[in-house]
């Protein structure tokens, strides 16, 4: 029995169409993936933060048993965030038993406690507007 030509011609553009797909679904395999490790790690890095709050234990012990490498550099310095919330960013001041923030230089703006300029700091000298 002899093949029929069409069929010849249509084979070879099943085959080009089926790798496109092949490939589009290896792409987005590779997606789901990555975006799936993504979650994975944060949900680990959540719980053991919970754990070490609840149980008053160190976190950075546990990061370092417990994360792979690559995992601990999603995890941010737990240092780094003491330091930035122990910092004093506006010195305070109380005038009329009103308290008051204000940058300690010259020329520095006095804010009242919902964060709205209220005056300035100039000489040493506190001037409200």
């Amino acid at each position: 029995m002899k093949t029929i030509e069409t069929l010849k011609e249509i084979y070879p553009k099943i085959n080009s169409l089926l790798g496109e797909i092949d490939a589009v679904i290896k792409e987005d395999s590779k997606k789901v993936k990555k975006e799936y490790n993504n979650n994975i790690t944060e949900t680990k890095i959540t719980l053991l933060k919970e754990i070490c709050a609840g149980e008053e234990l160190n976190f950075d012990k546990l990061k370092m048993k417990y994360l792979t490498e690559k995992e601990r550099k999603n995890v941010l310095d737990t240092s780094e965030i003491k330091e930035v919330i122990n910092e004093v960013l506006l010195d305070t001041i109380t005038i009329n038993n009103k308290n008051y923030f204000y940058e300690n230089k010259e020329k520095g703006i006095i804010f009242d406690t919902k964060s709205k300029p209220v005056g300035f700091f100039k000489n040493g000298v506190h001037v409200l507007t």
